[in-house]
């Protein structure tokens, strides 16, 4: 009797030690139609913007048509609300031959009414077979959603594995303007 009360106290320590993960699949914390709510609300600030379109007419009506074609193209891979603050990594199709894609992880604040109020982008990944993009875009979502560093990982510092595209030394994200840029 003393061992299964010392064998049950040893289980429910482990059980509560365990470091439990955060759930980051865009299934568990959204439907079909607010992940397309979503999507619409990220996807012009994500995706290449129709030939000399400025900032302001990539919002114009007239794009609608482009845009949905490149939200169908993208794929929200992981996801995870955070209070006010969401995080997220969608994957674009890459130029390839390969079927490579390419992700951006970021974050975004609603307010109250479901608008967007403010977004950045933290990172993009080199472009990647699915699979590879998957796991190293997953290690690279965890680390900023925990707030640890991802300068390890950009391309001077990994060591020959490529991981993050930008940002780098030259590139860096203007969240008031919601674009890369390169430094002067």
């Amino acid at each position: 009797m003393k061992y299964n009360h010392l064998l049950l106290f040893a289980l429910a320590l482990l059980f509560f030690s365990c470091d439990k993960k955060a759930n980051y699949n865009p299934d568990d914390h959204l439907t079909a139609a607010t992940k397309d709510e979503v999507m619409t609300k990220l996807i012009r600030y994500l995706a290449k913007p129709p030939e000399n379109t400025s900032d302001v007419e990539k919002f114009d009506k007239q794009y609608d048509e482009y845009y949905l074609d490149k939200m169908s193209r993208a794929k929200l891979e992981l996801y995870y609300p955070a209070g006010r603050e969401t995080y997220f990594l969608i994957s674009q199709e890459a130029a390839s031959l390969y079927g490579k894609r390419h992700a951006t992880g970021g974050k975004f604040k609603l307010n109250d009414k479901g608008e967007l109020v403010e977004y950045e982008e933290i990172f993009r990944t080199w472009k990647m077979m699915p699979d590879t993009l998957l796991r190293r875009g997953g290690m690279l979502f965890d680390r900023m959603v925990k707030g640890e560093s991802l300068e390890p990982y950009w391309t001077k510092n990994s060591n020959g594995e490529e991981y993050v595209e930008f940002p780098d030394p030259n590139v860096y994200y203007d969240k008031a303007e919601r674009k890369w840029k390169t430094k002067a």
